[in-house]
């Protein structure tokens, strides 16, 4: 329609005509990528919401579960130092039961995962680009770097662990509970160790020493590094969402 109208004007020789009409095709290209470009940022920022808050009901589905396990691994760790001046020090003092059982679990190097589905997802397709957000790109970058760090150092730890009451039997002892429903030996507090027997073994002092090293690097970089960072990216994802909880997000 719009060609057969300017061929005509070329043909009466009406420039002006043909001027005006390519000024309409003209503008109405430039129209349609203004309103095709306006459709795909409309589109951007819808998906960038809806990834917000997809991340976000990601983040807070992550159960208390491993905030605990950090504050125990953490507690654990403490213990073992507190033994090691009994054992590998002048001290002539007797373990105390927690940190006999302290010993029992100085192999267990494992944690619940803070892997996030929708980063993974996003990371998959190429997607991430979508979050336009600067604070919410720089603590997903932290966060994927804490947990690759995390991952190979939960590797590298659990390479060779001592599980030092199956290895050295004869220096524990686990008391069998009133009511034993449930009984869980190593992490309920049964163990009874023998302190004496253990300070006399060097082959147990040092696997302890083992354990304990390792128990100090897992709960840096295995507990603390991703715990830290998954923090800062629940803190940008509220900020961003304007959201705010009453109790903090932290292990």
């Amino acid at each position: 329609m719009i060609l057969a109208r300017i061929s005509r004007a070329i043909r009466e020789q009406n420039w002006f005509a043909v001027v005006l009409e390519f000024i309409i095709v003209i503008s109405g290209v430039v129209i349609g990528f203004q309103v095709t470009e306006w459709r795909a940022e409309q589109r951007a920022i819808s998906d960038e919401t809806d990834i917000i808050a997809r991340l976000h009901r990601d983040i807070e589905s992550v159960g208390e579960g491993r905030w605990d396990w950090a504050a125990e691994r953490a507690s654990t760790r403490d213990l073992l130092i507190t033994a090691s001046a009994k054992l590998f020090g002048d001290s002539e003092d007797d373990l105390t039961r927690a940190e006999c059982n302290a010993i029992t679990q100085s192999h267990v190097f494992n944690s619940p995962s803070l892997a996030l589905p929708i980063l993974a997802e996003l990371e998959s397709t190429g997607e991430l680009d979508l979050i336009s957000n600067s604070d919410i790109r720089e603590a997903i970058t932290r966060n994927f770097l804490a947990n690759a760090w995390s991952s190979e150092m939960d590797i590298a730890l659990n390479h060779e662990v001592f599980n030092l009451s199956a290895r050295h039997s004869q220096y524990f002892d686990f008391v069998l509970p009133d009511e034993p429903e449930g009984w869980n030996p190593i992490f309920d507090g049964s163990a009874r160790c023998d302190t004496a027997g253990m300070r006399r073994d060097p082959r147990f002092l040092n696997e302890l020493a083992d354990n304990i090293s390792k128990s100090l690097f897992f709960v840096t970089a295995v507990l603390d590094g991703p715990n830290d960072s998954f923090t800062a990216l629940h803190e940008a994802v509220d900020a961003e969402l304007g959201e705010s909880h009453s109790d903090a997000v932290s292990p």
